[in-house]
């Protein structure tokens, strides 16, 4: 909690959209002084980036000292900028930290985890969280080690959330502590002296500031305890809230709460403590990142945290026997790049590359060796071949998965596709991944010829390439053998990651054409590519003048490198072609722009939900904006959504009270193809636009997918499929393919507007597969009977572990049940309701009770803690006297727990009565009888009784 995405927080009070500018500065006002899980968050990862490139000093840069860096604000620019220079992209970087940021503020808006105790440290479960940490610390580890550092920033982000959590919901602060806790997230540690379930840890608190509730036992005998949050599970008499506006635990006793997320009181009933608990928890943060250093490297941790000049240089190369002159020109452009940043720090960390033919495709070269790269280039050999089509997306696909995001992979080939049916596939995953793809595509005459001798082929088979070059931001360039060598330059050039694009126009029709393209302040190396049949080129800069430029031409390919420093504004680009052509006009800036989508949360954890999956057309969002390189004395001030028809989208940007950040409320998404861009103006106030690379596709529907994410070889593993429908009613085709097995699962599902349905099937990734192997599953939605509307699609990477790693232990035992109540023996018919009887189960598992289900029976089961281990307590009418329980621990572990109502004898009712009275009698008459014959004897001697009544009278 530490209420994260504070910044946002405001747009999620209900209502708060109609107010959102008003609101915005009075809401700011309001909590100030408050650390955020995000604060935390980033300072931690900037503490912990510094400190490994303090100590990493490379030969070709001065050493960097603390000192430089004492007393200013740590910021991600500074840091890179100081150890790397001004030539490197700040954009990786700041993309990984809000990966680890959205997966830290998203623990209080996804349903999974929002309200799970155990994830917050909430209700006493302090050892139960302390377990589940040491468990994703594993996790952790496993998807660094298979380098799946996307899954492995969103565990990251989970851990630090929950680990922020204990300093701020537990009284670990109050209990006098000013260190950390030595035990937590520690291996083969755990944590003790826990508040018993029969012990209070507070009293009432009527005050909005809650001041000494901790019960005076908790604090003698120096036991940890946490606050209840919400209705589940209920708060046992005596124990501690959160408190809080949202927590409905706050009223029952003992009243008030102890949490300390904020620095004010309406928040935070422990507000005076907040600074303290996020100093801990930002030292706690800081000490499991260092932590991990040993275990995965530095080199692990900087490519873990987004830390790279030059994430990967990727290839898929067509290997039939007329790439013969290709494959050399990759290898020489690879060659080149590797002896141009040998023993730099601008050399990619990864060197990818995936070989394709007809029809086979695979496997993924991946090294971060440039030696046993150019070894690899050496020993291919274009072979075979001689027809079209190829399976140049299924390559293709493959290296998308490898290749880190935010890179750019160039296709070499002179075929068509053959797997066509990839192309949603394809699209995803470079939403996905924020990827770029150019085609360098080779197309001689006599060659074309030799392949195409069995089948005629189509004059625009390379469209599709056209298409998805143009929805990643990269290029397509067409050029003969003799030429590949010098056009393949274009790898060099756009292999650094500060590159924008200014314009990019794809298989435009020929004739003749104007172009516009806006240069600011801050760009630099602007270097235009055309490709066509071009008659006449005329460049004119903003003042009209006419400007040739260093010119290239190789064949139909032109290059044009513009001459710095260039005049800031409007370049026009006049040209003349006799066929279609295509034209990408792209320079070098440090400034550049990151965003995401959001929608408010309502609720027990208001905020900004940072939206994970596709765009969804008709709904209104909150657009955040994260500039980056972007000095004080510039400004972005509008936002625009572009369509693949040209109609416009703008909406005002809000600044945010953070440094670079803004917002923008999108009425509506456009259905279909549309891209993102910001302007404002630059330090002379003159005009500053960005465009996003890759387009967007937005769709009426949702696709979600779940799933463990571990895999073994040869094993069928079940996966989750969820689809809501935002439009009219569909029929709706669905269908999941992955990227290792050639196997699809289909199914149709008829859906009415707004609901959701859910889809449980799997895959089995084939014996052959290698130990830490991604998987890449995808699932793509289409109109039953229509492909006019664009589909929903969704990715979902999953790691192959080894059949070893499976866990083998048998599940936990379930425990002797303590019976609180009883049923009676005998129970007249229809009175079974009007008496119950109830049980109470402790489970000692370390994992702790992820959930317990009651799979027979009509009771109810309600969760309690105990001294750190989790109880259920089952609550059943006496007209059913079994109950079986379903348990589940955090490591999905299920077993099953049997009870039995206990029979006590039948109490006395009123025939017993009446019965108890015959003795009684007997008794009675006895004694009379006695008294009779007695008096009777006397009566010799003195008075005659006529009867036993008389004696009774006397």
């Amino acid at each position: 909690m530490l209420l994260p995405f504070l910044l946002l927080w405001g747009l999620a009070i209900p209502g708060g959209h109609a107010f959102f500018p008003n609101f915005w500065s009075k809401f700011l006002s309001f909590t100030w002084g408050s650390f955020t899980h995000q604060d935390l968050t980033e300072e931690a990862v900037l503490n912990v980036t510094l400190q490994i490139l303090l100590d990493n000093k490379h030969p070709t840069r001065p050493p960097l000292h603390w000192e430089d860096f004492e007393g200013k604000t740590l910021t991600a620019d500074a840091i890179l900028e100081a150890y790397y220079g001004d030539k490197v992209s700040l954009r990786p970087f700041r993309a990984a930290m809000r990966e680890i940021v959205g997966a830290n503020a998203n623990m209080d808006f996804l349903s999974g985890t929002r309200n799970d105790p155990v994830r917050h440290f909430d209700s006493e479960r302090v050892r139960q969280g302390n377990s589940l940490l040491l468990r994703s610390r594993e996790d952790l580890l496993r998807s660094i080690g298979a380098k799946e550092y996307e899954g492995a920033r969103e565990i990251l982000g989970q851990i630090l959330h929950s680990l922020q959590d204990f300093y701020s919901h537990t009284n670990w602060v109050e209990l006098g502590n000013t260190d950390i806790h030595p035990n937590l997230t520690t291996p083969g540690k755990d944590i003790d002296a826990i508040a018993e379930v029969s012990v209070q840890t507070c009293t009432d608190c009527a005050d909005v500031s809650c001041q000494n509730n901790i019960a005076s036992t908790i604090q003698k005998r120096h036991l940890l305890t946490s606050g209840y949050y919400g209705v589940s599970p209920v708060k046992p008499q005596g124990k501690c809230s959160h408190g809080g506006p949202f927590d409905d635990s706050r009223e029952r006793s003992a009243r008030g709460g102890i949490n300390k997320d904020t620095a004010n009181a309406i928040f935070s009933p422990h507000h005076f403590l907040h600074e303290k608990a996020a100093r801990l928890a930002l030292k706690a943060s800081i000490k499991f990142l260092n932590e991990l250093r040993p275990e995965v490297t530095d080199r692990g941790m900087l490519r873990l945290l987004g830390v790279s000049a030059f994430p990967a240089l990727s290839f898929v190369l067509d290997t039939t026997g007329s790439m013969g002159e290709e494959i050399t020109s990759a290898r020489l452009q690879t060659h080149s790049i590797i002896r141009r940043q040998l023993r730099t720090l601008l050399a990619p960390d990864y060197y990818i590359l995936v070989p394709f033919n007809d029809p086979s495709f695979g496997p993924v070269y991946k090294t971060s060796d440039p030696e046993e790269f150019l070894n690899i280039f050496n020993s291919l050999h274009a072979v075979g071949g001689g027809d079209e089509p190829e399976m140049c997306l299924s390559a293709l696909q493959l290296a998308l998965v490898n290749t880190p995001p935010h890179s750019e992979i160039f296709v070499f080939t002179d075929a068509s596709a053959k797997d066509t049916h990839l192309r949603s596939n394809i699209e995803a995953l470079i939403q996905e991944r924020k990827m770029k793809v150019s085609f360098l595509i080779t197309e001689d005459t006599s060659r074309t010829k030799a392949r195409s001798r069995r089948e005629v082929l189509h004059p625009n088979r390379f469209d599709l390439y056209a298409e998805l070059s143009s929805v990643s931001g990269g290029q397509i360039i067409f050029t003969n053998n003799q030429d590949i060598s010098e056009v393949a330059k274009i790898i060099t050039d756009s292999a650094y990651l500060d590159v924008v694009t200014l314009l990019n126009v794809q298989m435009s029709e020929g004739g003749i054409n104007h172009h516009v393209f806006l240069v600011d302040e801050f760009l630099h190396n602007v270097t235009m590519y055309i490709n066509g049949d071009v008659r006449e080129l005329r460049i004119h800069d903003p003042t009209g003048r006419k400007q040739n430029g260093r010119r290239q031409f190789y064949g139909k390919f032109t290059r044009v490198f513009l001459s710095d420093p260039l005049q800031v504004g409007n370049w026009t680009i006049f040209m003349k072609t006799v066929e279609p052509y295509s034209i990408h006009v792209q320079g070098r800036s440090s400034v550049d722009f990151l965003y995401y989508f959001g929608t408010p949360v309502n609720g027990s954890h208001p905020g900004l939900y940072q939206l994970n999956h596709q765009p969804v057309a008709g709904v209104p969002v909150i657009l955040v904006v994260d500039a980056i390189g972007l000095p004080e004395s510039a400004n972005l001030s509008h936002v625009s959504l572009t369509t693949r028809t040209g109609k416009i989208q703008t909406a005002e940007l809000e600044t945010a009270n953070q440094a670079g950040l803004f917002t923008a409320k999108i009425g509506e998404i456009p259905i279909g193809e549309f891209s993102v861009g910001v302007r404002g103006q630059g330090g002379k106030g003159l005009e500053l636009k960005r465009e996003a690379p890759q387009h967007l596709t937005a769709a009426e529907c949702i696709l979600e997918m779940s799933s463990n994410s571990l895999v073994t070889p040869g094993t069928f593993h079940t996966i989750s499929v969820k689809i809501t429908n935002f439009g009219k009613p569909h029929c709706y085709s669905l269908k999941m393919s992955d990227d290792v097995s050639e196997e699809s699962a289909t199914s149709w599902l008829q859906m009415d507007s707004g609901k959701t349905e859910i889809w449980n099937t799997g895959i089995k990734v084939p014996d052959s597969t290698e130990q830490n192997t991604i998987v890449a599953v995808m699932v793509e939605a289409l109109l039953c009977d229509s492909d006019i509307q664009p589909p929903c699609f969704t990715y979902l990477p999953l790691i192959v572990i080894g059949k070893n790693e499976t866990s083998t232990a048998p599940p936990p035992v379930c425990p002797q049940p303590s019976y609180l109540q009883s049923c009676p023996e005998s129970l007249a018919p229809g009175r079974c309701k009007d008496h119950q009887w109830s049980a109470m189960v402790l489970v000692t598992d370390i994992n702790g009770i992820k959930s317990a289900h009651v799979v027979n029976g009509s009771g109810t089961a309600s969760p309690y803690s105990d001294a750190g281990n989790d109880g259920i307590e089952y609550t059943s009418s006496c007209c059913h006297l079994q109950a079986e329980l379903l348990f589940t621990n955090h490591k999905d572990a299920a077993w099953n727990c049997s009870l039995h109502a206990p029979i006590v004898a039948t109490q006395a009712g009123p025939k017993a009565h009446y019965l108890l009275i015959i003795p009684l009698l007997l008794i009675l008459v006895v004694g009379l009888a006695i008294c009779y014959v007695q008096k009777k004897r006397r009566s010799r001697t003195d008075t005659e009784y006529s009867s036993p009544k008389d004696c009774e009278k006397e």
